[in-house]
């Protein structure tokens, strides 16, 4: 964002920003030098004091509030390598020179939202509040001091006047930073759907912070123990229904759509007393708004002058009034640290529990014992036990167990934690399952109703309790992605009862995933989203069942109202197998790159107590590049001449070869049945996406359908060659290929006699086909042509290469008629091809949201700013002129890439690289989907967007005609910005056309690409006799 407003107000080459830049410089050294001053003023007091490092963590505990007789604060957040909490803000964005930017830029601003901003009169500093509003960089702030009796007056006026205006309902004494309106602007007008903003908050100490770091040190403060004790942040989580249900998560940091202003709610705060926080609360209970509708701001925004975390009757009513409209069977209870919904379910709920064990006799007393403290009238309790069966073993559960009447499975297979409760929950008759470790044990006697309470509530899927350890600190407290690895426990080693920068630990909190030890779950929802996936063998299973639980519209829930004791990895042990690590890679990826949705981007993942997170601290591609072993890094297209180079050294082939493979395909005459196929594919980093994935599924086709050995020969570099990696990820995308035999071999030490003879050889990219011409002991060998991939690069040695690959004399596998014909006339190649499909999985228009005139169209662009042929820069300027002439009634949203699209931050909503399952619903989401493609390959995207019911946008390419028909099914553009924009509007603001090009979108992909089972169906046949006689 700043580089954007530098552009615009201060152009390249001006003598503005010579002097502006000059005066940067000075700045910045300036900085530098005061910070060098303060280390070592700090160096020197340690020097004095050698015992001051080691004394000063327990000095903070100590030590008071700001006025005596406060309560004491917890202990101030610190950040790993001196770095502290105040030089973490000061290290935000909003310094004077940005806020001048800013101003200048809502001067350009094409239709400026205007916000307002009511000052609740209740006693505190309105001036203080007042001043920190009128001096925001955003010009449209509306500054209204409302008295606690006109409250809901002024709701009213809002509300029935300016219903999308924006509303933020400050306390006397609180205070913006000086970029907050801007940014809460900026999020607005970036997504216009959304109904509520909200963002972090530390307590009035913050502000005295920004001023110092403005103005200077006060005089007297040198060091940075003594500002840090002055705040105590709150980074919050995202959009958290539950968690917002048993505490005011939020607190008064947030703004709404002066629509979702409740007057009834300001009516009855009339009564309430002294720094009552119950009508923010109230007014966020009683918002109906979906998780798209939510933006998290993750930046300290606002100094809350005090919290109200007190829990009292009224506070009980307004959550008792959000419990009944969900219709859920609770009342509202006061706990430790805010609410807990008390289950009194109408009556007695079935539940199976089931435990996997090794028969380790400890542990499964304690968890006898955990099951019966419980006192649950109706369980159903289910053993797995790979411990041997034997009449000794059998005795012992008769003597231990009997009043629980356990049904033992006997496991004599070896041990997978997937399969062995997928089994028991088969055989299992409760409504709801709980999946129990046999390590846990003593724990609060109501946690099985809590589970079940939980469980039982139709919005949400996996439910899990806070867990403990033996030590007395808490092993789990919900799972985070990216946390200590892969996925952590959020919490582990900390105290129960205690606060953090996340809030307490006492809240029950929204997750991702809950850990398997200890999960409840329906029973129709397990088999909805198909169990645990055996693919993990002991880790990771209960994170995939969590994340499909969100993919499928669930919430994930853990509670830590009654805690149980878990003794981590007794029951499997401390080992991880290597194959779980790479399966979970797979699976959790899109997290691992975007964050985990409910943990601050501004906190710390290589440890699980939540703490300030260190610049200096590896980026996620480094630790995923040092947990799996290889290069993780996000793609960029680039045309190097040591590529070049490289490449004209592999690609061997001179005109000999080419008659060789004439040769001996002549000598095979007519129909040889393919029972071994040898494919040829480069090097890959997702198996989901693209041609690949095509790949793969042509051979998961052969296999299921033809009974086909696949082998897969990886081109790869001389050290690439980690079966884990290549055989989990082909695992994930097709499970039927998990035991293809898979070799590597170096690209360029190339040897043809280390290929296996097979029925046929299939290459799968430019670069493999010269590896299929020249191995020979190959029947038959075929070439999968996708793209016509020349055109990948400019004229020069690379396109020659490529091009050269179509001479080769490979038979042609075609995706398309259209690639086809391009291979036999241009190339003289015989070739025969196939039409593309989508998965009806998730391609379909099941669920779909359905077109709301009171919401703003939404656009989907698939930007891949890495790769050229996706034409990024010219969509990124179409983007520009349709928000322009928009503004908030277009939403536009984009995926593809981790590749973020530079300069376009206030423009669009980036979803990165989405999980292929994600894909479908973000489809079904969208009024408008927008396909761009100047090559000739077969894009999926507009089959997968009619597929979903959406009206495509997409270039004049006559090589999509074998799709797409201007105005029949979809509309086509010029290839310009201006071009693609004006169809963009046209087709936003023209409703009739778009349900007509969605519904002919639909008649067409039910006619012919609805099943790749049956477009798959003439590829073996054409692998069996290529030249068939006719």
């Amino acid at each position: 964002m700043v580089r954007r407003l530098l552009e615009r107000a201060l152009p390249r080459g001006t003598r503005r920003r010579r002097l502006v830049g000059g005066a940067m410089v000075i700045v910045r050294e300036t900085g530098n030098t005061l910070t060098r001053v303060r280390d070592e003023w700090q160096r020197r007091r340690n020097e004095g004091n050698p015992e001051a490092e080691l004394l000063a963590p327990a000095a903070e505990h100590l030590e008071s509030g700001d006025e005596a007789g406060d309560e004491a604060e917890p202990a101030p957040p610190r950040l790993p390598a001196g770095v502290t909490y105040r030089e973490w803000f000061c290290r935000l964005s909003a310094d004077p020179s940005v806020l001048e930017l800013q101003r200048q830029w809502y001067q350009e601003w094409p239709q400026p939202l205007k916000v307002w901003g009511l000052v609740v009169d209740d006693g505190g500093d309105v001036a203080a509040t007042e001043t920190s509003l009128h001096n925001q960089s955003w010009g449209l702030v509306e500054v209204v001091k409302v008295e606690v009796g006109g409250l809901a007056e002024e709701f009213d006026r809002l509300s029935q006047h300016c219903p999308k205006d924006l509303v933020m309902l400050l306390r006397a004494g609180d205070r913006l930073r000086p970029d907050a309106v801007f940014n809460i602007a900026q999020a607005a007008w970036r997504d216009p759907w959304l109904e509520l903003m909200y963002w972090d908050d530390d307590r009035a100490g913050l502000a005295e912070v920004w001023d110092w770091h403005l103005a200077g040190m006060p005089e007297g403060i040198y060091f940075d123990d003594d500002l840090d004790r002055l705040s105590r942040p709150r980074l919050k989580p995202g959009w958290s229904p539950d968690l917002l249900a048993c505490s005011n998560y939020i607190g008064r940091a947030f703004a709404v759509r002066a629509r979702g202003l409740q007057s009834e709610a300001a009516r009855r705060y009339r009564d309430a007393g002294t720094d009552d926080d119950s009508l923010w609360w109230d007014l966020l209970l009683s918002l109906e708004v979906a998780e798209q509708q939510v933006c998290r701001l993750p930046a300290v925004l606002q100094a809350a002058d005090r919290r109200d975390e007190r829990i009292e009757s009224h506070h009980l009513e307004l959550v008792n009034r959000w419990v009944a409209r969900q219709g859920w069977p609770a009342r509202a209870e006061a706990g430790a640290s805010g609410v807990h919904l008390a289950w009194v379910p109408d009556g007695v709920i079935s539940v199976s529990v089931i435990i996997a064990t090794r028969h380790n006799r400890e542990l499964l007393e304690g968890a006898f014992d955990l099951i019966r403290s419980a006192n649950h009238p109706s369980v159903e309790l289910i053993i797995v036990d790979n411990g041997g069966q034997s009449d000794e073993n059998e005795a012992w559960y008769q003597d231990w167990a009997a009043d629980l009447s356990p049904r033992i499975v006997w496991w004599e297979e070896p041990f997978n934690y997937s399969a062995v409760n997928n089994r028991a929950a088969a055989q299992a008759t409760g409504e709801v399952l709980v999946f129990l470790n046999d390590d846990t044990s003593s724990g609060h006697p109501g946690w099985l109703q809590e589970l079940i309470g939980w469980a039982q509530c139709p919005e949400i899927g996996v439910a899990g309790l806070q867990l403990i350890d033996d030590d007395g600190l808490i092993q789990h407290g919900g799972v985070i992605i990216g946390m200590t690895g892969l996925a952590g426990h959020l919490f582990q080693g900390m105290a129960p009862h205690s606060d953090s920068v996340m809030g307490p630990t006492d809240w029950t909190r929204n997750t991702v995933a809950v850990t398997g030890a200890c999960l409840a779950v329906r029973r129709s929802v397990f088999e909805e989203l198909g169990g645990f996936d055996e693919r993990l063998e002991l880790c990771g299973s209960d994170v995939v069942l969590g994340l499909r639980a969100r993919q499928a519209g669930f919430r994930n829930v853990v509670s830590a109202a009654t805690p149980i004791t878990h003794r981590e990895s007794a029951t499997r042990g401390p080992n991880i197998p290597d194959g779980d690590v790479f399966a979970s890679y797979w699976a959790y990826q899109r997290w691992l790159m975007g964050g985990d949705p409910y943990f601050s981007p501004n906190l710390d993942t290589s440890q699980s107590k939540p703490v300030v997170r260190c610049e200096e601290k590896p980026g996620v591609l480094k630790q995923l590049t040092e947990m799996l072993g290889r290069p993780m890094e996000i793609f960029y297209q680039r045309n190097e001449t040591g590529e070049a180079h490289a490449l004209a050294f592999a690609s061997e082939a001179d005109r000999e070869l080419a008659e060789l493979v004439h040769q001996e395909h002549r000598a095979v005459q007519g129909r040889h049945e393919v029972r071994t196929v040898n494919w040829f594919v480069p090097e890959f980093q997702n198996p989901f996406y693209g041609g690949i994935h095509t790949v793969f599924r042509l051979a998961d086709h052969l296999a299921v359908h033809h009974g086909v050995e696949n082998r897969f020969m990886v081109m790869t570099g001389p050290v690439d060659h980690d079966e884990r990696w290549y055989r989990s990820g082909i695992s994930a995308a097709f499970q039927s290929l998990a035991d293809s035999p898979i070799s590597y071999h170096d690209s360029f030490a190339f040897d043809p006699k280390e290929i296996p003879p097979a029925d046929a050889a299939i290459a799968t990219m430019w670069t493999t086909a010269y590896f299929a011409a020249r191995t020979p002991g190959q029947t038959r060998r075929f070439y999968l042509i996708q793209d016509f991939e020349p055109m990948f690069y400019p004229a020069g040695t690379l396109y020659a290469l490529a091009e050269h690959s179509y001479r080769l004399g490979l038979y042609g596998l075609c995706n398309t008629g259209h690639l086809a014909d391009i291979y036999r006339d241009r190339y003289g190649g015989v070739a025969d091809h196939f039409w593309p499909a989508v998965d009806d999985s998730i391609f379909h228009v099941r669920n779909r949201i359905e077109p709301d005139p009171d919401r703003p169209v939404t656009v989907f662009i698939y930007a891949r700013p890495g790769h050229l042929r996706n034409c990024w820069e010219l969509a990124a300027r179409a983007v520009r002129l349709v928000k322009d002439e928009l503004a908030d009634n277009v939403r536009i949203v984009t995926a593809g890439s981790w590749a973020f699209p530079e300069h376009m931050d206030s423009l669009i909503t980036h979803m990165g690289q989405l999980d292929y399952r994600e894909t479908g619903p973000l489809y079904r989401s969208c009024d408008i989907g927008v396909a761009l493609t100047t090559s000739e390959h077969p894009s999926y995207l507009p089959l997968e967007l009619m597929a979903c019911g959406a009206a495509v946008v997409a270039f004049e390419n006559p090589a999509g005609d074998w799709l797409l028909r201007h105005d029949h099914n979809c509309m086509q553009s010029p290839q310009t910005a201006d071009g693609l924009a004006a169809e963009i509007v046209a087709l936003v603001r023209d409703p009739a056309r778009r349900q007509r090009l969605a519904k002919q979108g639909l008649t067409d992909i039910a006619a012919r690409h609805a099943r790749w089972d049956l477009n798959l169906g003439g590829v073996y046949d054409h692998l069996c006799d290529p030249e068939p006689q006719i």
